[in-house]
């Protein structure tokens, strides 16, 4: 019993878990839909290269940026009337935050935000916009809880596990009401898993309507906390990683979701981070979404070849949210083109003069290279006084064409040149190595 007085959430009880049942998700469809957007499942446009049919459910088009504010809604709309005034107190690492402030301020409820220092600038000052009382504590999202629920606890305020709280979780499972009535036909779903919750939810509803759906999560390799609680039949806690997907990024399971998901899932699948990057750049140039790293994975599992019994099936992959910034977006779309080798960096040692410096550029224009850095470096230089060294950042058309970059360079110096970029650097590769790269 001490707990209870400690640090206890009676909604996200071990010993006591609460499974999501259907019929809990189509009530908390009829309260949400005077107010959620309905959002498109939107055929991909590269169906026949993918040898799919894949859709697209694009939760990024919710007035927030994320399918969070589906739970966030719901779990405002059931509180007790005297809780609604007295307002409420929540732990994020921001979409969650963003849901949450948005409708509270709609619905008149107080609400005080806990974020780690770790927060990325847009989404801090998303709340900051919507009127919240943010509080900066914690290095991560279970030091921010814990620190949440102490709040609470000393102003009475009511705590809410944003991610595991079961009225949360019956809001993101009209998510899953909306796929099966819009893609009927649909034989699997691929939903980013961080802590779980939105996949209990999805697997909840599909399970229930159509048993035969094939229900998928997919979850950063950096912090694979779902992935290895299902390993071991248990939750589990992992080190705390950086991950490019930063939404998901969250080192433990919730009670309720692990409980619920654990004999619904039929298989979860980890992405490494270029696979994500890769995916974020084939969204916003090939299908023209801009789509956060969390939101990319299940479309990274797809690139990276882990699904190839998808083939030739009617498939959703659920692009969570869009609440990536700026910082986040351009670090992304620069490993992604160097997964792809569309970016290439290397140095070279010339001599220090106007015409060798020329000479070089010259060679890179004339095959039709790109450079969009450039380093001159004449101090850290080992050898001859009168060598520079040159660090480039160049922008091919693809893999073939970066390839053809090395050749170049290494017959005209051969002994001064170095790549840096992934597979260039690895003197055992073949001159003739052309993997294709969609």
């Amino acid at each position: 019993m001490s707990r209870r007085h400690e640090d206890f959430d009676e909604f996200c009880d071990p010993e006591n878990p609460r499974p999501i049942k259907y019929d809990e998700v189509k009530d908390a469809l009829e309260r949400l839909s005077p107010f959620i957007t309905k959002t498109p499942c939107m055929p991909s446009h590269h169906q026949r290269e993918f040898t799919m049919k894949l859709y697209y459910k694009i939760e990024s088009m919710q007035i927030t940026g994320s399918f969070k504010e589906r739970g966030s809604l719901n779990v405002l709309q059931l509180l007790p009337l005297d809780k609604k005034k007295i307002g409420v107190v929540i732990a994020s690492i921001g979409n969650d935050a963003i849901g949450i402030c948005h409708y509270g301020a709609k619905l008149g409820i107080p609400v005080v935000v806990v974020v780690p220092v770790t927060i990325p600038i847009c989404k801090l000052q998303n709340c900051y916009s919507l009127g919240a009382k943010v509080i900066l504590e914690g290095s991560n999202l279970t030091e921010s809880q814990r620190f949440a629920r102490s709040l609470a606890k000393d102003k009475g305020l009511t705590y809410i596990n944003a991610r595991d709280h079961p009225h949360i979780l019956m809001g993101y499972g009209t998510l899953a009401l909306e796929i099966l009535e819009q893609i009927p036909l649909v034989e699997a779903v691929i939903v980013p898993v961080g802590s779980g919750g939105l996949i209990a939810a999805v697997a909840a509803v599909i399970k229930h309507i159509k048993p035969n759906c094939l229900v998928y999560g997919v979850q950063s390799e950096n912090i694979p906390a779902f992935f290895k609680s299902l390993e071991m039949d248990k939750p589990i806690q992992v080190p705390m990683q950086d991950n490019m997907a930063d939404a998901i990024s969250v080192p433990n399971v919730g009670v309720n979701a692990f409980h619920t998901a654990k004999t619904l899932v039929d298989k979860m699948l980890l992405v490494n981070q270029d696979w994500i990057a890769r995916s974020i750049l084939h969204l916003i140039e090939k299908e023209r979404f801009v789509i956060e790293g969390a939101g990319a994975c299940p479309l990274a599992a797809i690139l990276g070849n882990l699904v190839p019994e998808l083939k030739t099936k009617y498939v959703v992959a659920i692009l969570s949210g869009g609440n990536i910034d700026y910082t986040s977006l351009i670090r992304s779309l620069q490993r992604g083109l160097s997964v792809i080798g569309r970016l290439v960096r290397f140095s070279v040692g010339v001599k220090d003069d106007p015409k060798a410096y020329s000479q070089l550029l010259s060679l890179i224009a004339n095959g039709g290279y790109n450079v969009v850095h450039q380093f001159q470096d004449r101090i850290w230089v080992e050898g001859s006084d009168y060598t520079i060294e040159i660090k480039l950042v160049c922008e091919t058309r693809n893999l073939e064409h970066a390839l053809e970059l090395k050749r170049i360079i290494e017959r005209a110096y051969p002994y001064t040149s170095e790549f840096e970029t992934e597979p260039f650097n690895d003197k055992r590769m073949c001159p003739c190595y052309g993997r294709v790269a969609t």
